[in-house]
């Protein structure tokens, strides 16, 4: 019977993760999974001392700590900065396409992509007061912090979430062997097809006048130059410690800290120096770590009532075949198929920490690193598909209101895009030692 209740339960979590709104009201992706962790905890099929153990305060700390920082880079304007600076240095669509693609990109590889889609997106509306068209920006907002996020263990949660539960050594170096090159080529394909896609739009050509810019958008970006140059500090010693801890654990020696430390040192040193705390601290995105809390004790649950044995068969990344080589091809076209197709239901942090434990059951270890980290591209990747594939997506199209992008037009080049990263993800995968 228990068996059965937390088979219901775990359809009505993510059916309601799926589903995203009842009626008129939208849906966070962390209730669906609080009420799934709280509903484990009354039917007793998780114990709260189990509970506890579940939560990985790795995961937890790392994000505060990140997530402080990106918070002190938003109230200092640093992110913003950077972004005006583009439109500066942009005489042409063509070129400006170019730019938010590669440097929104890279900046989500190492400030976490929602970060710098909340950011970046008030400032690229801004420009529509010069009578250009923001949806083609917007898009390309939108797949360039999907592209770059993939490429480190700290672009996007599910990719920590992986670099963890995997128990990689060297996560940093290792996501960067398999995925920076894919990443760059991934740049590139992309540029050329939003080109070709928006060549109407990039015809009409663009003049804009920062000084005539609209003053509300430059108004709104408070620079703060002291704490600008601190942040940038300890930003640039942040990733440092994190390729530092990696490459200790390459050589075969355990650091002193992990990345998580790291983070969070990071960012209590940036809070300490903030002029508002209590601002920073509101600024917080509160609802990850509620839903990283929260699952964590519903896929230990789960795991515990003998679901994620049940439905592992179902989704093995294991063909017949190649049960004894977890990185074979077909493997790796089973682990990006089944992760384009259940991250558009479940959203992407939500179906890595399930099939996690899909992989875990069928034998997945530390070594099997190229699996890992297709299932961190390809779960990553999947968010160019559909508006649904990825919680930054629908930060943007939030953000943006009535100059946003429709399900159906994002759709139309987003299969076109994710097609091609797809392909390009998986050649690099095959091809990669």
């Amino acid at each position: 019977m228990t068996t059965i209740y937390a088979l219901l339960t775990f359809l009505l979590v993510y059916g309601l993760i799926a589903a995203r709104r009842i009626g008129r009201f939208s849906i966070p992706v962390w209730i669906p999974m609080l009420i799934g962790a709280l509903a484990m905890l009354v039917m007793q099929t998780i114990s709260i001392e189990d509970a506890y153990k579940a939560v990985k305060m790795d995961v937890i700390i790392f994000l505060l700590g990140m997530f402080m920082i990106v918070a002190v880079l938003e109230r200092a304007g640093i992110i913003q900065h950077i972004t005006v600076s583009i439109l500066k240095r942009t005489s042409s669509m063509d070129r400006l396409l170019f730019f938010i693609l590669t440097v929104m990109g890279t900046l989500s590889a190492f400030l976490m992509n929602d970060t710098i889609a909340v950011v970046a997106t008030p400032i690229l509306l801004g420009i529509s007061r010069f009578g250009i068209d923001p949806k083609p920006l917007l898009i390309t907002l939108a797949f360039a912090v999907t592209i770059g996020s993939a490429m480190t263990p700290i672009g996007n949660p599910q990719n920590f979430l992986i670099s963890v539960e995997s128990s990689m050594k060297a996560p940093m170096l290792d996501f960067l062997k398999y995925l920076a090159l894919p990443t760059i080529a991934n740049y590139i394909v992309t540029y050329y097809l939003l080109r070709w896609y928006f060549r109407n739009h990039l015809s009409k050509g663009m003049s804009i006048n920062i000084d005539s810019y609209d003053h509300a958008i430059l108004k709104s970006i408070i620079y703060e130059p002291r704490m600008a140059k601190i942040s940038i500090f300890v930003v640039s010693a942040v990733v440092l410690g994190f390729f530092t801890v990696s490459v200790v654990r390459a050589v075969g020696y355990e650091p002193i800290i992990d990345m998580s430390h790291v983070a969070l040192v990071g960012g209590l040193i940036m809070l300490a120096y903030s002029r508002d705390k209590i601002a920073v601290l509101k600024h917080m995105n509160w609802g990850i770590i509620v839903l990283f809390i929260a699952m964590f004790v519903f896929m230990d649950a789960l795991a515990k009532s003998g679901i994620i044995a049940m439905l592992a068969g179902m989704l093995s990344p294991l063909q017949l075949d190649d049960a004894d080589d977890p990185t074979s091809p077909s493997t790796i076209l089973a682990i990006v198929s089944i992760s384009t197709f259940l991250s558009q239901f479940m959203s992407n942090v939500p179906f890595v920490a399930f099939y996690l434990n899909v992989m875990h059951e069928h034998g997945f270890s530390s070594d099997d690193i190229k699996a890992w980290v297709t299932l961190a591209g390809a779960s990553t990747l999947a968010g160019n598909l559909t508006i649904l594939g990825a919680a930054s997506n629908l930060i943007i199209l939030e953000a943006a209101r009535k100059d946003g992008f429709t399900f159906l037009e994002f759709f139309k080049i987003g299969s076109l895009v994710t097609l091609l990263n797809m392909l390009i993800l998986v050649a690099f995968m095959l091809a990669i030692p």
